[in-house]
């Protein structure tokens, strides 16, 4: 009664966008029941359970403004910074420059949080590894590309058989059918994903970027309030965006570390894998053409 619902079937047809809803029906309908009805304490017990959920929804949408706001890589021009630059920008910088001034020097304490401080080191392990093992696959290639380079079995010898010719069809195996597979294979299996696994890491590297900037921020407020007493509208919000950065990543590194770990293990594994491949087909041409001697 008094909810604006003809049935039940008002409530099983409701939008789940609206599930927000839910507890203020929840709790309509608890007010309209007996405390002594058998079915009061299952009541008492959904309607605390929709408010964990609609808490949950708005911790969510929050975490999602959130990441959707700071962990996008800025690619600006230096006069596109420069336009950025105004009083305040430039008294912000300067204000966490100075404080990271001080934390190096110990002058003020850095605010510690091992839980985070344990998944960032773990992440910044992860964006090393694949920094270090893109450096190193492009390397490869290069080197590769430079073995192939040289190409003395084009040459006319003018030697129909024996080693000379031997050599000149194993080579021309080689390099017109072994090395570009193994390239096309290497292109597909190691450096896309590779590449891919790298672009992942971009948002949540501006996102932890993000935090200390925010963080150097949280530490200046709480201190200005513990001398004050209040924060002003902008300062509050200030130190709540620090927060849900610091909540989300919390959050959300564990499994995203995770992650990335394995698939940069299975990044290395398939390369290990073309590598042995690749041996085994040199290996294989070899013996054929030793058979013909």
């Amino acid at each position: 009664p008094h909810t604006g619902a003809s049935d039940l079937s008002f409530f099983l047809v409701m939008p789940v966008q609206r599930v927000t809803k839910y507890p203020l029906l929840l709790r309509k309908i608890l007010e309209n029941t007996p405390a002594s009805a058998s079915a009061y304490p299952a009541l008492q017990a959904a309607v605390r359970a929709m408010a964990q959920v609609n808490a949950n929804i708005n911790e969510y949408k929050r975490r999602r403004e959130v990441a959707t706001k700071y962990n996008k890589a800025e690619h600006l021009t230096l006069r596109d910074r420069l336009a950025r630059l105004n009083t305040h920008s430039i008294a912000k910088k300067t204000t966490r420059l100075s404080r990271l001034l001080m934390h190096e020097a110990g002058i003020v304490a850095k605010t510690e949080d091992k839980e985070y401080d344990d998944l960032e080191e773990k992440f910044q392990c992860v964006v090393s590894s694949v920094a270090t093992l893109k450096e190193n696959v492009a390397s490869y290639l290069g080197h590769f590309e430079a073995f192939l380079s040289p190409t003395p079995h084009q040459r006319d010898l003018q030697m129909d058989e024996g080693p000379a010719q031997q050599y000149r069809h194993f080579a021309e195996c080689l390099q017109y059918t072994v090395f570009p597979e193994f390239k096309r294979r290497l292109d597909r299996l190691v450096c896309q994903p590779l590449c891919s696994l790298s672009d992942m890491l971009v948002g949540p590297q501006q996102l932890v970027k993000k935090r200390l900037d925010k963080l150097l921020d949280y530490e200046e407020i709480q201190e200005r309030k513990s001398e004050m007493g209040s924060v002003t509208y902008d300062e509050e919000a200030a130190m709540n965006t620090y927060l849900a950065i610091n909540d989300l990543l919390v959050a959300e590194l564990p499994q995203f570390n995770q992650v990335a770990v394995q698939l940069l293990g299975q990044i290395l594994c398939s390369f290990s894998t073309l590598q042995r491949d690749l041996a085994a087909q040199v290996l294989h041409q070899a013996e054929k053409e030793l058979e013909k001697v």
